[in-house]
């Protein structure tokens, strides 16, 4: 019976020890977790209508980059580069070394309350460190 009992309680602590969180797990601060709308200040963009806007999550370091102009003045390669080049500017200020593409680019067509067409691209992004 002592037995026994000693191996229970050797079981328990062993388990006790394999299951218990660090110390330095909880002080850490929580990460941020909040989605955060970023306006590039280089826009890279040869369009006057055009505009980039990119939501960038830091806690799973993914980004949607949206590029919006007119219908009528939309190019697609233009667009794309206009993309790629604030992606590269954005990798270098937060320390990314490179980026993959979650899902497919894709564009949009809308009017807006003056009834004017709008076109936006947009691309959605995983960056790694």
């Amino acid at each position: 019976m002592k037995k026994i009992f000693a191996v229970l309680t050797a079981l328990l602590c062993f388990a006790g020890f394999a299951f218990a969180d660090e110390v330095s797990d909880l002080l850490k601060e929580p990460q941020d977790s909040t989605t955060r709308t970023i306006v590039p200040e280089e826009q890279h963009t040869v369009n006057k209508t055009a505009k980039v806007m990119i939501e960038y999550t830091p806690l799973v370091d993914e980004v949607h980059i949206y590029y919006t102009c007119m219908a009528v003045s939309y190019d697609q390669g233009e667009a794309m580069n206009t993309v790629m080049a604030c992606l590269n500017d954005f990798k270098t200020q937060n320390q990314y070394y490179a980026y993959k593409y979650l899902r497919k680019d894709s564009v949009k067509y809308f009017k807006d309350d003056k009834n004017l067409r709008w076109a936006t691209y947009s691309s959605y992004v995983k960056f790694n460190r």
